[in-house]
């Protein structure tokens, strides 16, 4: 119960990662808000931590929207009365991946904010009640392309390098109201739609090939969601607040910045 009495806002956690991230918060005690997109029901997953017995709310907002965001924070707050944890995952537009000599240049500004501004939307709506409260914790997801660079994610990466320096940059910042900001790049990572997806198509398709490669020379093994739930949990807890501004991958040993 390591985040036992803390409250946590997880954006992006109707799927995937994000949902991982979410349940986990909450199996360690955490009040936890689900923050998706606005749609005519509240994701499965709120009612799932419902029937067992776990704290959890739901809500919606859109990371690119800030007025929705803020909207979000202040229902979570009117709950709970706080907001101690921040985590924003969140997936890629569709066509994320491509050469960039093959990119419709109209696609720029829509990958990068993807990866960026939706990250600066999420913090800055949660600084409120963290400022007040001289205490919070903001973990980012994003990919490891930032890092390493990777051929056809060249605009998404470099988006995700500036999420890298506005990691710091903002935790240098916040560190005077008790804010601690930290990133977890990630690369391919199975047990998610999108690999499910993928792998379906079988070898004849390029991507399934590329997966197939990836997996072939990750040393541990591929990793899931699971992995990067159980960082989150650390980067949330009391066992990390000597730790702001970093930055660690989580790749399965596949590439080192």
């Amino acid at each position: 119960m390591k985040l036992e009495g803390k409250v946590a806002l997880v954006v992006g956690a109707s799927e995937a990662i994000g949902r991982d991230i979410a349940i986990t918060f909450a199996e360690e005690g955490a009040r936890t808000a689900i923050c998706s997109r606005p749609r005519p029901q509240e994701p499965e997953v709120v009612g799932q931590l419902r029937e067992r017995g776990l704290e959890a709310m739901w809500a919606p907002a859109d990371m690119m929207d800030h007025a929705s965001l803020k909207a979000a924070v202040a229902k979570v707050v009117e709950r709970y009365g706080r907001l101690d944890i921040l985590a924003a995952s969140g997936s890629p537009p569709a066509g994320d991946s491509g050469l960039f000599e093959a990119l419709d240049p109209a696609l720029y500004q829509r990958k990068i904010d993807a990866q960026l501004l939706s990250r600066m939307n999420c913090l800055h709506a949660a600084l409120d009640p963290m400022i007040a409260q001289h205490y919070g914790k903001v973990i980012f997801i994003t990919t490891d392309a930032g890092r390493t660079p990777t051929p056809g994610l060249s605009v998404s990466g470099a988006a995700a390098a500036g999420l890298m320096y506005f990691t710091r940059a903002a935790g240098k910042e916040l560190a005077r109201h008790g804010i601690r900001i930290n990133t977890l790049p990630i690369t391919l990572t199975a047990e998610t739609p999108g690999y499910e997806e993928i792998m379906k198509q079988g070898l004849d398709n390029p991507l399934t090939k590329a997966y197939r490669k990836i997996e072939a020379k990750t040393p541990f093994r591929l990793t899931v969601p699971a992995d990067i739930a159980k960082t989150a949990v650390f980067l949330a807890s009391p066992d990390s607040d000597q730790i702001s501004g970093a930055v660690i991958s989580i790749n399965g040993g596949l590439a080192f910045p």
